[in-house]
């Protein structure tokens, strides 16, 4: 069979629509059938849709989108919302494209009643091409989600950390050259994602990990930049106790039901407050620190720099201290 991570890079550099006709071979495990980014967006909104039916655009809450690649500080992001007072989900759109990917049709989302504010983690990569590509904010909205409800929140990471710790996770799981591929396809949606956005009229905010370094000045220019500013709170970055762990009945995450080959336990630690932790790099070889070091991806993560400087308007000494 053809390795198709060739034409899904070149097509995904050019921002060339045909990347979403494009086949998607099956690795007989985390997907089981040929199947293209188009087909499985398609299925994923005629699941959304069902799960939306009757609800009028103005009944729709405002929805904070988290989406990046995978392992950028998105689970302490849904976690920070949760502890904030929004309903926080873990991919409600993802884990319906994981059911279709292993030939089942996943579960429409049902939104809960009465919660003005959601937040959901829907995050780019880790197993196959589609995960790496898919875009949730076009699910959302051809499944009928009005767009001025609607906010893109772009998380990132500094690339060798970012890489670092996919391998760690995940070689075990696809090898380290299926690790790097969809990496680096994850990396390159990210300026697909905001050409996506800009077409849509689709409101952005970057907000890179490296952010956590100081959360009391980053969080609450965050939430005024999002319009929720009355959900900030300086306490809530600390003292989550059993609340910031994934796995605990008390977490603040409402977390879908996935198919059995995504399924790992301990994949997310638990954390106890919204603050950075470094990572010391040391499981990528030279050739794959050269991957997280190429211009192409080192390009895409400062343009997340720059725009959310800008985005929350961040004095010189705190963009410093945040980014170096």
């Amino acid at each position: 069979m053809t390795d198709p991570y060739p034409l899904l890079h070149q097509l995904a550099t050019a921002g060339d629509p045909a990347l979403n006709s494009t086949p998607l071979p099956p690795d007989g495990r985390y997907q089981v059938v040929t199947s293209t980014v188009d087909d499985v967006t398609a299925q994923i909104v005629r699941t959304l849709r069902d799960g939306f039916a009757g609800r009028a655009p103005a009944d729709f809450p405002l929805l904070v989108l988290g989406w990046g690649r995978c392992r950028v500080g998105s689970t302490a992001v849904t976690n920070l919302f949760g502890m904030a007072g929004a309903a926080a989900f873990y991919q409600p759109v993802k884990t319906i494209g994981r059911f279709v990917l292993t030939g089942g049709e996943g579960s429409p989302w049902k939104l809960p009643d009465g919660e003005p504010v959601l937040f959901a983690k829907e995050m780019a990569g880790p197993y196959v091409p589609f995960e790496a590509l898919f875009n949730p904010a076009r699910c959302l909205i051809e499944a009928g989600w009005p767009v001025e409800r609607l906010r893109l929140l772009i998380l990132d990471r500094q690339p060798r950390a970012s890489l670092d710790s996919w391998m760690a996770k995940w070689e075990a799981k696809i090898g380290r050259k299926r690790v790097v591929e969809n990496f680096t396809l994850s990396t390159l949606n990210y300026a697909l994602m905001r050409d996506y956005a800009a077409a849509q009229g689709l409101a952005v905010t970057h907000f890179p990990y490296e952010s956590s370094r100081a959360p009391e000045q980053t969080v609450s220019r965050l939430f005024d930049r999002l319009g929720i500013a009355g959900l900030y709170r300086p306490q809530m970055l600390t003292g989550w106790g059993a609340a910031g762990d994934l796995n605990s009945d008390q977490s603040k995450i409402h977390h879908p039901v996935e198919p059995e080959p995504y399924v790992v336990p301990g994949l997310h630690g638990n954390a106890d407050e919204y603050r950075f932790r470094d990572r010391q790099v040391s499981v990528l070889t030279d050739e794959e620190l050269a991957v997280a070091d190429s211009a192409e991806v080192v390009a895409s993560y400062q343009e997340s720099v720059r725009s959310c400087a800008r985005e929350l308007d961040l004095p010189a000494p705190l963009r410093e201290e945040i980014f170096g």
